[in-house]
């Protein structure tokens, strides 16, 4: 029973993580590619210069296989004044028709989608427009809202108006789009008045064309540029996981097999407890295979129920473990990232099966041992 609750109750806690990296990874969407200068300096044209990510990189990157589309990208922070409030904001710049695809879970809330040359209308996050913690205030929609924030050691100060606001989209693991504000390409060149862009979104048609990307990009930009691929990190992490998995699996599984080494003990009391019993069974006529099977069944029997107790039990800590293991789980927002243990029909009929047969094969040999008694030795004890 034991042994069974602890396989079901740890392996359903990981399986719920590799659920939860799914979800959280896949909103940032898998055929996205971030490229970013990586502040080493390069060699160009017999001069060592950093990286400068232009439109030229933006025309060169659109005509690679497989790519669907590419978009300068912005990721700033700065300070929100509006309703009354003033709160410290994630400031993210991207073509408007593309935001979708970068963010693929984002949904409108109240307003309309911004325009590609927007230079007055501002979208902002869900905990922009109503900040948890601040009852009664808020940035309604089409509300005029101040943005300031330090550029190359100067202080920019901008006004916009609110054309949307989104729902609540929850945590990613390096954007909190809840906390942030998404302007328009325009904007942040006017913003920030550089010709160079900070980082690039590579939006591929399918994950097929993930890796092949990859590969194109490091021939490109070699060590100058860090790629950040979503894929990527889902295939990481879903690797450490798995392995994290077996190792608790096989960690569980030793108090099976520990339970085994007990059903046989308690089998071979048993036969010493009743061997007169046995001696009468032979003696009425009972093969040494019929005797066998008695003791055999008996033992699976014990297999049987400590499985079916344990999948209750493990049900239940499964459950248990999961409310513990969220409240370690901090999101980019500062909350911590619920999630659910994923208990499933298979979880459960693999960890019945094996506690079945532990008790099948912890009782093969003190069956064959009640088997192979002499009857009427047998019927001579006491």
């Amino acid at each position: 029973m034991i042994g069974t609750a602890l396989i079901i109750s740890l392996v359903s806690n990981t399986e719920g993580l590799n659920v939860l990296v799914d979800n959280v990874l896949s909103k940032i969407g898998v055929n996205n590619i971030f490229i970013t200068p990586s502040g080493t300096l390069s060699v160009r044209a017999g001069q060592r210069e950093s990286l400068k990510l232009t439109d030229t990189d933006v025309m060169l990157l659109s005509n690679l296989p497989g790519v669907k589309a590419v978009s300068p990208f912005y990721l700033s922070r700065g300070k929100l004044t509006g309703g009354g409030l003033e709160q410290t904001v994630s400031i993210i710049g991207l073509d408007p028709t593309l935001t979708y695809q970068v963010l693929p879970d984002l949904e409108i809330y109240q307003g309309e989608e911004l325009s590609p040359n927007d230079m007055a209308m501002i979208a902002i996050g869900y905990d922009v427009a109503f900040p948890p913690g601040e009852s009664g205030k808020s940035i309604p929609l089409y509300s005029t809202v101040t943005l300031e924030l330090t550029v190359e050691g100067q202080r920019v100060t901008k006004s916009f108006t609110v054309g949307a606001i989104y729902k609540k989209f929850g945590s990613t693991p390096y954007l909190d789009v809840d906390k942030s504000i998404m302007i328009t390409i325009p904007q942040a060149r006017s913003i920030f008045k550089s010709t160079s862009y900070p980082s690039i979104v590579v939006i591929v048609e399918s994950t097929d064309f993930v890796e092949p990307t990859l590969e194109a990009l490091n021939n490109i930009y070699g060590k100058d540029a860090d790629l950040i691929s979503p894929l990527t990190i889902v295939k990481q992490v879903k690797i450490i996981l798995n392995n994290f998995t077996i190792f608790l699996s096989v960690v569980a599984s030793i108090a099976l097999v520990v339970a085994g080494v007990g059903i046989m003990n308690t089998m071979f009391m048993t036969i010493m407890e009743r061997t007169k019993e046995i001696g009468i069974l032979r003696a009425l006529g009972f093969s040494q295979k019929d005797v066998a099977k008695i003791f055999l069944m008996e033992s699976t029997l014990i297999g049987v129920i400590g499985g079916l107790l344990g999948m209750v039990l493990g049900s239940l800590l499964a459950l248990s473990l999961g409310g513990m293991f969220s409240s370690f789980l901090i999101g980019t927002s500062g909350n911590p990232v619920i999630y659910q243990p994923n208990v499933t029909p298979t979880i459960l009929a693999n960890s019945f099966l094996f506690a079945v047969v532990v008790g099948l094969l912890s009782g093969i040999y003190p069956a064959l041992r009640a088997a192979r008694l002499d009857p009427v030795q047998a019927l001579r004890a006491e």
